[in-house]
């Protein structure tokens, strides 16, 4: 049996999943600051009450609907599991990026610029509530990891979580394949780093001094990074159902691209976890995994960005089939985008879109659906089971 909870993390990703009455817990993106606070505390607080910990948190990417309540959570877990015990995090920060680093101590110009670089988002810190807790320039996740000795991507042996052969043990019945980033959209994220050094100091010393992390994770969060980018969202309405299913969309957020996705295998169920990831990521690899035998039949498909246009396609609904697909929004930015759940309903899948928060506006499809005799259903729920 397998719990799942898809938590109102207003336009964020927030879940737990608990398997074989909940031996085995996995966190996957904390939402917003209030997510945690409001909602999701509680239930690790009674897990912990019960004897349980969490397996596995993971940190898709950096953008604030996802990683807002995590630095929340750990900033109050602190050192000794305060809150509830966790044995692993997975979350790709500055070192994992591919530079060539020297061994030498940071000159002060060089300590100012980034502690300058992580002031420039004081006011979304301030908003998120996060404060020195202590820990020298620890403001950030990483510092909060490093300084609170969490156990970080050891599994992967402390490298950037991508895109690998390898099936990862989580527990005895518990194993996961990760199909994104590819090393390349890290790539991506690493020249972006390395442009915003350059044009603030000629030849940064790049190295491991932990103020990198900080300064990284605070800028790759700035607006900047996670704007959305509306390819039908103000006139979709005026499409119809046929039109809806061909619209194409392209996301070209580098946050998003180094986004984890992933495959949750447990005893023969299959369950997977997009975050925000990419559709060029997910669709290659998948091709890849079929093409050596492996069954694409998903119990629950966790939908990339929100159910955004641009993250999902035609190409891959017929490549996939899933009982579940899962949107996580409360509507902001306009998602779940009806191109997407167009897509969804057009690939004749005996399928439920299930949502975190009503939607009213996918009541235009009731009729194509009875018209096409398509066996979809929309539900609006926080919690269900797979068994």
């Amino acid at each position: 049996m397998i719990k799942i909870k898809m938590y109102q993390a207003e336009q964020g990703d927030a879940f737990l999943l608990s398997f074989d009455n909940e031996n085995t817990n996995m966190i996957i993106d904390m939402g917003l600051q209030k997510t945690y606070s409001d909602y999701i505390k509680l239930d690790l607080i009674d897990l912990n009450q019960r004897g349980h910990s969490i397996d596995l948190l993971v940190v898709t990417h950096v953008d604030n609907d996802h990683i807002e309540g995590v630095v929340k959570f750990i900033e109050e877990n602190g050192e000794n599991s305060e809150v509830i015990k966790v044995k692993e995090v997975w979350h790709n920060s500055y070192r994992h990026l591919q530079f060539s680093k020297k061994d030498r101590v940071l000159e002060q110009e060089e300590v100012s610029t980034l502690k300058q670089i992580c002031s420039q988002n004081m006011a979304l810190a301030e908003q998120s509530g996060l404060r020195d807790i202590g820990i020298i320039e620890g403001v950030a996740l990483a510092g909060l990891l490093y300084g609170f000795n969490y156990c970080w991507n050891e599994k992967l042996d402390g490298r950037a979580v991508f895109k690998q052969s390898k099936v990862i043990d989580i527990s005895s019945d518990v194993s996961i394949r990760i199909i994104s980033p590819e090393t390349k959209k890290l790539d991506a994220l690493a020249t972006r780093w390395k442009s915003k050094l350059e044009s603030e100091k000629y030849d940064f010393t790049l190295n491991n001094d932990e103020l990198f992390d900080d300064a990284f994770e605070q800028y790759m969060r700035m607006p900047e990074f996670h704007s959305e980018i509306q390819d039908i969202a103000r006139n979709e309405k005026q499409y119809s159902f046929d039109e809806l299913v061909s619209l194409k969309g392209r996301d070209k957020s580098a946050t998003n691209g180094s986004s984890i996705a992933f495959i949750i295998e447990y005893k023969g169920y299959k369950l997977l976890f997009l975050g925000d990831a990419h559709e060029d990521n997910v669709y290659d690899e998948l091709c890849s995994l079929n093409g050596l035998g492996y069954e694409l039949d998903f119990e629950v498909v966790k939908v990339s960005h929100h159910g955004s246009n641009n993250n999902i396609s035609k190409r891959l609904l017929e490549l996939i089939s899933s009982k579940r697909f899962l949107i996580s929004t409360n509507g902001r930015h306009s998602h779940p985008d009806l191109g997407a759940i167009a897509k969804i309903v057009d690939s004749g899948q005996k399928t439920e879109i299930i949502t975190n928060y009503p939607h009213e506006k996918l009541e235009v499809f009731q009729t194509s659906i009875a018209r096409k005799q398509h066996q979809v259903k929309f539900i609006t729920t926080n919690e269900f089971i797979v068994e």
